[in-house]
């Protein structure tokens, strides 16, 4: 018996409807897993949900230096809470964990690899300093964590280091500053000039800064003495240095040991013009050695504390809403915390809703000028440049006010034939 032709045409027609239907439901399939694993890949954004941004933050909060991690720390805190107040990042609130290094660079690398790996934050903003920084390049660049140290030597730049961002003039900037100011201000003929220094990793990088200056001078250090942090009398080096005939002392050190140079340089009767960097250059320094500190001048790229601008006006209204107050803390390290949220504040929101650490760094590269209303020198890097403004301003003490008063504009050292 013979089959018709309609016979055979109905298997047919259904093997391709069905092989059809198979297509469609691979074709559905495929589509919805790409659409969960976009959503996993975007949930997996380290340290960012579509509601918050996990950040953490390595600087002292315990210890002997307490007293200068506590007040930047505070500055960067006060700042992401503003913004949280004022509507967080694009929607997005911040949420800081904030560890205590102590300023010893085995409890920095403990704390950035809890932060990284069990906290799970998109960043580190800050390492504790320049040893720790140091210590943690390698790791820095294998996670992509965007920072801004808190230290400001040449080599968080030099070469180009794709997450480190550096915000400030460097030590040897601001030590080129000095010596431009003794030879040129000052007019100094045959100067004695000799340096000292804490024996330490930024100290080390004063001293090599000053050689180098001195040498472009054509002029030779009359000394140069150690006087480390903790120290708590300067007797030998104040009377070493009134010997010598000292005119300049030029200094790389922190608050304490400069206000323990200044008292016993005024017990000895013995008054040169004595410079300090930018941690150093700080009302607090006035106000404790009162005369002694007459003929002080300190170098920083910070704006000051009473400066009727913009961006100075903010750091005084953040102080007096998070109770900080200005006569018990370091002002200039408050203000640079400001500062630095304010920059990564400003690079995450450039970097848009698809916030990673890839494209926090580019936010960050398309700063041009970027005006902080005078907290900081307007910031500028781009993708093979990640240098500080070259820019500083020198301070005079004002025993009588109690604060320290600028004397000179922005300016960038000179260029030595």
């Amino acid at each position: 018996m013979m089959c018709r032709s309609t016979d055979l045409a109905i298997p047919i027609r259904r093997a391709k409807e069905m092989k059809l239907r198979t297509t469609y439901a691979a074709v559905l399939l495929m589509l919805c897993l790409g659409i969960l694993s976009a959503t996993m890949a975007h949930s997996e954004v380290r340290g960012v949900t579509k509601d918050t941004i996990q950040l953490g933050m390595i600087l002292v909060k315990t210890g002997p230096v307490a007293a200068l991690g506590l007040p930047e720390g505070w500055g960067i805190q006060d700042t992401f809470n503003h913004m949280n107040d004022s509507g967080g990042i694009l929607g997005r609130k911040i949420n800081l964990i904030w560890e205590d290094d102590q300023f010893k660079t085995p409890l920095a690398i403990s704390a950035f690899n809890k932060l990284l790996f069990r906290d799970k934050v998109l960043t580190v903003t800050t390492m504790g300093g320049t040893p720790q920084t140091i210590a943690l390049f390698d790791l820095i660049e294998k996670h992509h964590v965007v920072n801004i140290p808190n230290a400001l030597a040449e080599e968080f730049y030099k070469p180009h280091k794709p997450y480190v961002f550096v915000l400030g003039a460097t030590y040897e900037t601001q030590i080129q500053l000095m010596f431009d100011y003794i030879m040129k201000e000052l007019k100094a003929k045959d100067p004695k000039i000799a340096v000292v220094y804490a024996e330490t990793e930024f100290g080390k990088k004063g001293l090599e800064a000053a050689r180098k200056r001195a040498e472009e001078y054509g002029i030779k250090l009359a000394s140069e003495l150690v006087l480390n942090i903790g120290s708590v009398d300067a007797s030998s080096q104040v009377l070493s240095l009134k010997k010598d005939g000292v005119d300049f002392v030029v200094t790389c050190n922190l608050v304490p040991p400069i206000i323990t140079f200044l008292k016993t340089a005024e017990k000895y009767d013995y008054w040169p013009t004595t410079f300090g960097i930018n941690w150093s250059c700080d009302d607090m320094v006035v106000k404790a050695c009162k005369n002694a500190a007459k003929n002080y001048i300190g170098v920083n790229f910070v704006g000051g504390w009473d400066e009727d601008t913009p961006g100075m006006k903010l750091v005084r209204e953040l102080a007096k809403k998070n109770d900080r107050d200005p006569a018990k803390m370091l002002t200039s390290l408050y203000t640079i915390g400001v500062g630095t949220a304010l920059v990564l504040c400003e690079g995450m929101k450039r970097a848009g809703k698809d916030l990673t650490p890839e494209s926090f760094k580019d936010g960050l590269e398309t700063l041009k000028d970027f005006d902080t209303g005078g907290i900081v020198p307007p910031v500028t890097y781009t993708s093979t440049s990640h240098a500080p403004t070259s820019v500083a301003r020198l301070y005079r003490a004002d025993p009588e006010k109690g604060v320290m008063i600028p004397i000179t504009g922005w300016r960038a050292p000179l260029e030595l034939k």
